[in-house]
């Protein structure tokens, strides 16, 4: 399959990705980047489809928190190229960002990064909650 109907094979498999997670300090839902690499992983190695980053743009700034501790912020542009098992390809640039007070800010703008790179590729249903503020 070329990498267009390999996609589309996926598309028809990925089950919907609910927001399964709860942030324990403000108390909002997500969905983990774990979340779409395990839903993802085994339909992207039954259609040989792989992928690789690469950085486009990397910006990172220190910041000081409101406790005066250090943030550093790291924004990332990423090409991800979906390659297929005969050589044709596809890729998504997408923008990511990430805060962490040690070393990961740049991990987790890219995590990010491929999170959304995913889900727009595929089209990955989501199960959405009811919003909380209506």
């Amino acid at each position: 399959m070329n990498i267009y109907e390999s996609i589309n094979a996926i598309m028809q498999e990925v089950p919907a990705i609910g927001k399964e997670k709860q942030n324990a300090q403000q108390g909002f839902k997500y969905r983990g980047i774990d979340d779409v690499m395990n839903a993802l992983q085994p339909l992207l190695a039954k259609y040989k489809v792989f992928v690789t980053p690469e950085v486009m743009d990397q910006q990172r700034q220190e910041r000081t928190t409101g406790r005066g501790g250090n943030l550093i912020y790291s924004i990332v542009t990423v090409k991800y190229t979906f390659y297929a098992e005969d050589g044709s390809s596809v890729a998504a640039v997408v923008t990511g960002e990430g805060m962490d007070a040690g070393d990961k800010a740049t991990n987790k703008a890219m995590a990010a990064a491929f999170k959304y790179a995913l889900f727009q590729t595929f089209c990955i249903p989501t199960e959405e909650m009811k919003d909380a503020d209506a």
